[in-house]
């Protein structure tokens, strides 16, 4: 393929001719961005000067184009504004990141190159690499829909893997707990309302006295939205009993005043008590809803009923983690009868 290059005498204007096409694009800041149009004409030059103005803008506040632009009009629309909370706030966050990296780029510079980038940049751990992935997608997307491009490039990017990150509660971990915080506290209440209805964390601290009617925990997930109604478990109804008169919050667990605790707020409450407790570091709030599935398998219900208390992923997490359990046990069996039979070598006599 042959280029020519071709004298333009307008600013920041680099083009190239092709099989007879001239290809022209606005070059600056280390940027380049495609000057759309045929060459030339009016409507060629009309995208030139439109390119040309956001560069020009004053820094202050967001240049027309730029990807704080597209940012600041992605979060004044009905598809932001519409998303739960806590939603809105890890978007936010991984927004703020985004425009961080690459604001000042034109969007329409935004490439599958940059894209890696970002990503390479943004985010320390599979998981944040993942939820900045999806952001940035999403908000391309919505760049797709304002016609600032026509691809997306930060589709089909493929997910790093982000290992389990929470593992379920041992029996005698539980009983660990129970042992240590005795009923008609809050610790005890809170530990019992993860364990024993296997929702969120999220879920869990902002539960009232309203949520329970007729031994019935009726809750709607912040995360998904779906009503459950759950029968009240013997061992929550004692906890509940003997801890609720003991406040006059509406809340089940509220803070030292009396109102419904954050997410910061829960979640140190809960570590301080695990490690009061005794409790490993990787003893989480999280791992309570793989308990609760785990338990509920274990007295019949099958995984599709599960499914419905807890969510799928958590089943099948939970079926993941029984899997590799198994197998273990199986190996060690087979090991122990094979070491009955003195098929097996000590290896601690191993060649080093």
């Amino acid at each position: 393929m042959i280029f020519a290059m071709v004298l333009v005498e307008l600013p920041y204007v680099n083009s190239y001719t092709s099989k007879g096409k001239v290809y022209a694009y606005y070059r600056r800041d280390g940027q380049k961005v495609r000057i759309k149009g045929s060459f030339g004409s009016d409507e060629w030059l009309q995208n030139y000067r439109d390119i040309h103005r956001s560069f020009e803008t004053s820094t202050q506040g967001s240049i027309k184009g730029s990807v704080h632009d597209l940012i600041t009009q992605y979060k004044s629309s009905p598809s932001f504004k519409q998303l739960r909370p806590r939603t809105k706030k890890e978007y936010q966050r991984f927004l703020d990141k985004i425009g961080k990296i690459c604001g000042p780029k034109h969007v329409t510079s935004i490439s599958r190159r940059l894209v890696l980038s970002i990503r390479n940049a943004g985010a320390d751990t599979p998981r944040d690499t993942n939820n900045l992935l999806t952001t940035l997608r999403l908000l391309m997307q919505f760049a797709i829909d304002m016609e600032y491009v026509t691809v997306n490039p930060a589709s089909r990017f493929k997910r790093l893997k982000e290992g389990d990150g929470h593992r379920p509660w041992e029996e005698y971990e539980i009983d660990q707990f129970r042992a240590c915080w005795e009923l008609g506290g809050k610790e005890r209440a809170a530990f019992e309302l993860l364990l024993n209805t296997g929702q969120r964390s999220g879920d869990v601290r902002t539960m009232t006295r309203n949520h329970i009617r007729a031994n019935i925990v009726s809750v709607v997930q912040s995360k998904t939205g779906k009503r459950l109604d759950i029968p009240v478990a013997n061992r929550l109804k004692d906890s509940l009993d003997a801890w609720l008169p003991n406040t006059n919050s509406m809340n089940l667990v509220p803070s030292p005043m009396g109102m419904q605790m954050d997410a910061t707020a829960f979640s140190k409450f809960m570590r301080k008590a695990y490690r009061a407790a005794g409790l490993p570091d990787d003893f989480t709030s999280h791992g309570g809803r793989y308990a609760a599935a785990t338990r509920l398998k274990e007295l019949g219900l099958t995984w599709e009923e599960i499914a419905d208390i807890v969510g799928h992923d958590t089943v099948a997490m939970v079926q993941k983690y029984t899997r590799q359990r198994r197998n273990a046990r199986m190996a060690i069996d087979k090991i122990n009868r094979a070491d009955q039979g003195g098929k097996v070598t000590n290896l601690s006599r191993g060649s080093d």
